[in-house]
């Protein structure tokens, strides 16, 4: 790490898209160099989150280089969910570079560090509505093709070598099929 002006990023990235290459930009404007935390790194192969740390890390890594991010300026951390909640950020923090600034528009992760000392940026999102990933993975539950719309080249990309669209639907209709689904409910 070159400099202390850097800032962080979180999400699950349950496929990184637009809007979360618009953010990585943003932050890159207004930072020196940027950490991306890989949220819920070791979920997979849910309905929620149908990729496996891995296959996020090369869709948002394939992404920015498609886009000319300079990767000299880019970490990518996998941050794992803690049943404390108190504890969480601070093994964050023992993962990752030093940053004073921590972009999220997640409610939750506001809550849980009221108390620590780090800016909280609300990043300033792009068609905030469409460009999620529980939209995106909707829109390919109902085999509507706008999905592709909203995701780099790269993560097409990926999408056909993981046979990702075929996961979706595979897990999700496993998920409809066992016990524990709700009818017509889908996990955002």
């Amino acid at each position: 790490m070159t400099t202390n002006m850097a800032a962080a990023m979180i999400g699950r990235f349950q496929p990184f898209h637009l809007g979360h290459l618009e953010l990585v930009r943003q932050i890159l404007n207004e930072n020196d160099e940027i950490i991306i935390l890989i949220g819920s790194s070791q979920a997979n192969y849910t309905v929620k989150n149908p990729f496996t740390a891995g296959e996020r890390i090369w869709m948002i890594r394939d992404s920015l280089i498609e886009s000319k991010i300079d990767m000299s300026k880019v970490f990518m951390i996998n941050a794992t969910d803690d049943e404390n909640n108190a504890r969480w950020f601070s093994n964050i923090r023992s993962s990752t570079p030093p940053f004073k600034i921590l972009y999220t528009g997640n409610n939750f992760v506001r809550t849980l560090l009221k108390k620590e000392t780090i800016i909280i940026k609300k990043p300033r999102l792009l068609e905030e509505n469409l460009l999620k990933g529980s939209v995106i993975r909707k829109l390919i539950l109902e085999n509507n093709s706008k999905w592709q719309d909203l995701v780099s080249e790269s993560v097409k990309k990926v999408f056909r070598e993981i046979a990702a669209v075929e996961r979706i639907r595979s897990i999700h209709q496993a998920w409809m099929d066992s016990p524990f689904s709700e009818p017509k409910k889908y996990a955002e």
